[in-house]
């Protein structure tokens, strides 16, 4: 199918998330920049590889920039008496434990308001202009948070919030990994459903059709071109991605991301021949603004 010249364009984001996070991640986010279809990244304050991830953005200027805020898996800026860190420093391991310490009332919403605020205020610190805002495993969405980042994105005048609700799809072949995802899915349009309900409110003029949830750390060629025939005239898509080199940190290894097969497909010249001739026009936040 080809959209004509005077027909509504299909508009994609296609944003990579965990810059900062590795050194060898980085260096896949800008080659999938550079010699792909990545048109964003989001930028994690607390990561280890934050410094080399700057450095990065400014080699490719063009790349447009976000915060990745982090409540979970990282070490936080602010360790001090935060509720947030545990006896070893460090956030709570996964968005399940982090949700079980705040159901527990064990994390101060002032702390997470106090991080989060820090976080993007490292990024502008070092001459970072953010467009955009998510969060690692997503937990802006959980009611609350959700309310709390669509406040710091109208401080910090940041247009855009991820609403990581993704239409459901049954297009997949069955697996582990599907079903994990599927099921993460839906758990994350509840929370989402729930946040609204509790009063989030902000940056819905803003908000884009989100895709990539449910390929998390397995988007394949052969599953990227299952979502780009998805796409319909008229609207406009942030696809979540999350291309690398594959990091040498077992921790990250751990997370099972098959870093290398996403930058592969996001590089891969089919791709780019399917979106030049499905009419799909590769856009940033910024130039939406």
């Amino acid at each position: 199918m080809t959209i004509s010249a005077s027909g509504p364009a299909i508009r994609l984001i296609v944003n990579a998330d965990d810059l900062g996070v590795s050194e060898r991640v980085n260096e896949g986010i800008v080659l999938a920049h550079r010699s792909g279809i990545v048109t964003a990244a989001s930028l994690m304050a607390v990561g280890r590889a934050f410094d080399h991830a700057v450095q990065c953005c400014r080699r490719v200027p063009e790349l447009d920039v976000g915060v990745h805020l982090t409540l979970v898996a990282e070490k936080p800026l602010l360790q001090r008496t935060s509720s947030l860190s545990g006896d070893d420093g460090r956030l709570p391991p996964s968005a399940g434990a982090f949700l079980r310490r705040c159901l527990a009332g064990a994390i101060r919403m002032a702390d997470i308001q106090a991080e989060l605020s820090a976080q993007i205020e490292r990024v502008l610190d070092h001459g970072l202009r953010p467009t955009h805002l998510d969060s690692h495993q997503h937990v802006h969405a959980l009611p609350g948070i959700a309310q709390l980042v669509l406040r710091l994105s109208t401080r910090y005048h940041i247009p855009f919030v991820r609403v990581p609700v993704e239409d459901p799809r049954i297009d997949r072949p069955l697996s582990i990994h599907a079903m994990s995802r599927w099921t993460g899915a839906m758990a994350l349009r509840a929370s989402w459903t729930v946040a609204r309900l509790s009063g989030a409110r902000g940056a819905e003029c803003r908000r884009l059709r989100f895709l990539g949830f449910t390929e998390g750390g397995r988007l394949s060629e052969t599953r990227l071109h299952r979502l780009l025939r998805t796409l319909r005239p008229g609207r406009t898509y942030e696809l979540m991605c999350h291309p690398g080199l594959a990091p040498e940190e077992p921790d990250l290894q751990n997370w099972n991301y098959r870093h290398e097969e996403e930058l592969q497909a996001l590089t891969s010249a089919l791709i780019r021949a399917e979106i030049t001739g499905r009419g799909i026009r590769l856009d940033s936040f910024k130039n939406m603004l």
